[in-house]
C-alpha cells in the first residue's frame, strides 16, 4: 500500500495555482480587448395619455394640444446609459418613429448634473430651413390651410418623425434621459420608437432583463467554472498518475459542498415560505 503525504500532494496544488493564475490573466487580456467596442444600453417605457378605458367609463375622456384634440398622445421615455470605463464625446442619438406618427414634444437631459441636451446641430438647421420654407408656403383660402409643395412634404415628414440629439460629452457610468410627446397613427395603432447611434467603435444594444441577466451569467459561469476546473484536475492527475484516486476523490468531495449547500439553500427557502 502506497502512503501518500502532504508534500506528496504540493505538486499538484502548485500546478492548479499557477493553471488558475494563467487563466485570470488571460480573462483579463480577454475583457480588455472586448472593451475596444465600447457599449451603450438603452431602455424604453411609453405610456399613452388616455388610459384605455371602457367606453361607459372614458368615452367622454379627450385630450387637446394646441386647440387640436388628438387622443392618441403617448409619453415615451428613452434611457441610455454609458456603462465603459471612459469618457465618451460627441455622440449624436437619433430617434425614428413608426409609420403615421410624430414627435409632438422632447427634452433631455443628463442624469448626473441635470444639463440639458439639444439637437444635433445639422438637424437643427434642417428643421428651421423646412419650417422656414413651410411659413412661406401660401394658404389656401377656403379652408385656411398651407399648400404644401410636393418636394416639401417627405422633408416635413421626415423632420416630425426624427430626432437627433448631440451629447458633448457622455461621462462613464452616467445616463442620459429622453423624453418625447408622441402622436401616435388615428387607427389607434402605437408606433414604436427606435434610437440609433452612428459613432466609431460603439454598440448600441437594447438593455436586457437585469434579473434575467444575472441568471445566465450565474450559470454561464458556473459552467466556465466546472470545465476550467476539471480540465485543471485532469492536468493533475496525468502529471500524478500514481495519487489520482486521491485527487478524484478530493474533487468530487469539492464540488459536493456545492451541491449539498444549494440544497440545503433550496430547502430552507422552502420552510421559510412554508410559514409565512
Amino acid at each position: 500500500m502506497v502512503t501518500i503525504t502532504f508534500s506528496d500532494l504540493i505538486p499538484p496544488t502548485i500546478t492548479l495555482v499557477i493553471t488558475s493564475l494563467f487563466g485570470l490573466l488571460i480573462g483579463v487580456l480577454v475583457e480588455r480587448f472586448k472593451n475596444r467596442l465600447r457599449t451603450i444600453e438603452y431602455t424604453i417605457s411609453s405610456q399613452k395619455i388616455i388610459p384605455p378605458l371602457s367606453q361607459s367609463l372614458g368615452g367622454q375622456l379627450s385630450i387637446k394640444l394646441n386647440e387640436r384634440e388628438i387622443n392618441t398622445l403617448k409619453v415615451a421615455t428613452v434611457e441610455i446609459e454609458n456603462k465603459n470605463s471612459i469618457d465618451l464625446e460627441n455622440i449624436v442619438v437619433r430617434f425614428s418613429l413608426g409609420h403615421n406618427s410624430f414627435f409632438q414634444g422632447n427634452e433631455a437631459f443628463i442624469t448626473n448634473n441635470y444639463s440639458a441636451l439639444f439637437w444635433a446641430q445639422s438637424y437643427n438647421d434642417n428643421f428651421n430651413q423646412i419650417l422656414d420654407e413651410f411659413n412661406k408656403c401660401d394658404t389656401n383660402p377656403e379652408n385656411g390651410n398651407k399648400i404644401i409643395p410636393d418636394e416639401l412634404q417627405p422633408r416635413i415628414d421626415y423632420v416630425l418623425a426624427n430626432r437627433d440629439y448631440s451629447i458633448p460629452v457622455f461621462n462613464r457610468r452616467d445616463k442620459a434621459v429622453f423624453n418625447f410627446l408622441i402622436e401616435d397613427p388615428i387607427d389607434g395603432t402605437e408606433a414604436g420608437i427606435f434610437p440609433t447611434i452612428v459613432h466609431k467603435s460603439i454598440h448600441f444594444i437594447k438593455k436586457t432583463n437585469s434579473e434575467k441577466q444575472k441568471q445566465k451569467d450565474l450559470w454561464i459561469s458556473i459552467i466556465i467554472g466546472i470545465v476550467f476546473v476539471s480540465a485543471c484536475i485532469l492536468v493533475i492527475v496525468l502529471n500524478n498518475i500514481e495519487q489520482r484516486s486521491l485527487i478524484i476523490w478530493s474533487a468530487v468531495t469539492g464540488f459536493s459542498y456545492s451541491i449539498v449547500g444549494y440544497f440545503l439553500l433550496f430547502a430552507f427557502r422552502k420552510i421559510r415560505s412554508f410559514f409565512k
